[in-house]
């Protein structure tokens, strides 16, 4: 199994990079996207890399936030026949709060009429080794900075609940590999449920912990140490930030890495 960060907020080599996330993942059977960015720049990376759009035979979109489905226009044009696969509350109103005024940061709502769109409710099999899930209802370490996030619903801000974010288990070769992308939900909750549906531990995570502007250390140790009492290794990158990464590190040591745009995760 091979996952390459396509795009992140840091960059380990020459390639571009931007405040978004995407991944390509190749497993024996299957290769597929894992979120998009905020446009074309993860087509433009995954050339550099030597991937070619065409073979994808998805693309996964985490959810409902343009710097994880932005590049879904691009992704339609540069493959003609894939689907795209989201929650299907992903194209609701999404906002973030600053300084009192809320900023758009929610997805083209227009292409929520492509064919190609395919709307998931609560889990889905893709194939027997790779499964979408959402219903994340625990509030366990819930991030600090998910105050700022909001949706709209008949004119009404609200505090987003993000019943829109959706993620994946890959099992391959004994290895049970979450990928999330903010991990909004509480990347510990995630996790619970991920490891509820499989009936199994995980191996592996891969995501983004949104953490970005978090300098509560209580709440970051509290974190780094319910993620060492599993037997797990952590790929994070993307909004986790670098201030917090280096925190959790501190703490957990070789368990957890950055992995910035370019990076290869062989599994």
């Amino acid at each position: 199994m091979k996952i390459r960060v396509v795009v992140d907020n840091e960059s380990c080599g020459t390639m571009a990079c931007e405040h978004g996330l995407s991944l390509w993942v190749e497993m024996a059977h299957h290769k597929f996207f894992f979120d998009l960015g905020q446009g074309d720049l993860f087509l433009q990376n995954a050339r550099e890399m030597g991937i070619d759009v065409a073979d994808a035979e998805c693309a996964l979109i985490s959810h409902g936030h343009y710097d994880h489905g932005g590049g879904i226009a691009t992704f339609l044009s540069a493959n003609d026949h894939a689907p795209v696969y989201l929650h299907r509350a992903a194209f609701g109103s999404h906002y973030s709060e600053k300084e009192g005024r809320a900023r758009y940061i929610g997805l083209d709502q227009q292409l929520a009429r492509s064919e190609r769109i395919k709307m998931v409710d609560d889990t889905l099999m893709l194939a027997p080794d790779v499964m979408l899930f959402s219903g994340v209802d625990e509030r366990t370490l819930f991030s600090p900075a998910n105050a700022r996030i909001l949706i709209s619903h008949d004119d009404t801000m609200a505090r987003d609940t993000f019943s829109h974010e959706m993620s994946a288990v890959i099992v391959e070769g004994g290895r049970r590999v979450l990928l999330a992308g903010c991990a909004h939900a509480g990347i510990i909750n995630i996790m619970n449920r991920a490891e509820a549906l499989l009936g199994a531990p995980l191996t592996h995570v891969v995501s983004g912990m949104h953490l970005m502007g978090v300098d509560d250390e209580q709440y970051l140790t509290r974190l780094a140490h319910a993620l060492m009492e599993r037997q797990c290794h952590y790929f994070t990158c993307h909004c986790t930030g670098i201030d917090a990464y280096e925190k959790l590190k501190e703490i957990m040591g070789s368990q957890i890495t950055y992995t910035a745009t370019s990076t290869l995760i062989e599994l």
